[in-house]
């Protein structure tokens, strides 16, 4: 579990030090060409998995609290893009494959469940409670956001000032290959509201 979870992470921090998104992108969006993977990326997790595995020594509520913010960051981050998929106006497309007219009831029932599941594993272990067993997860994940805020809103060189989004890494081709599968299914889509309206008509 631990060598999938490096991976993962290694991926997708090199994938924002390919946008330029983090602290020192320029040596973390490396390939080495001996092993053709980022090997920079990997050990930067490792150095940072490790400083967090430090904890253990203050004791089991610190290190609890990162083991439980594992959870609760992964909601929050898929919280996010599904809310502000039918929150907020945007040019999302649909791919080939998606859920259609069910795409906003799963939305919301997905968004309930992982805001109950937040709520959950912010609570305590036991219901009497002391600063030595307090759950600091919710504590932990509120130092990442405001951390990544300041980081994003930071004047003159925060993300704000200059990111632009993810940085597209598809050539021309596969990217008109995919976006006729865009259109297509959009054409689709048309065609049948347009017969639906026909029969409603």
């Amino acid at each position: 579990m631990g060598s999938s979870m490096l991976l993962g992470a290694s991926r997708q921090t090199f994938a924002f030090a390919r946008d330029g998104a983090l602290p020192l992108s320029n040596i973390l969006y490396r390939i080495n060409s001996f092993t053709g993977t980022p090997v920079n990326t990997v050990w930067f997790v490792v150095f940072m998995a490790g400083l967090l595995g430090l904890l253990a020594f203050a004791g089991t509520a610190a290190i609890n609290a990162i083991f439980t913010m594992s959870i609760t960051s992964l909601y929050v981050a898929y919280t996010i893009p599904i809310f502000a998929r039918f929150a907020f106006d945007n040019d999302f497309k649909p791919g080939p494959f998606n859920l259609g007219i069910f795409s906003l009831p799963i939305g919301i029932i997905a968004i309930a469940f992982m805001a109950f599941m937040i709520i959950v594993f912010s609570f305590p272990a036991t219901p009497t409670t002391n600063a030595a067993d307090m759950n600091y997860a919710i504590v932990v994940l509120g130092g990442v956001m405001v951390l990544s805020l300041v980081w994003y809103y930071l004047p003159v060189y925060g993300g704000i000032h200059w990111f632009t989004g993810p940085v597209p890494n598809i050539d021309a081709d596969r990217k008109d290959e995919i976006g006729g599968m865009y259109d297509d299914q959009a054409s689709k889509e048309k065609s049948a509201e347009g017969a639906v309206n026909v029969v409603r008509v």
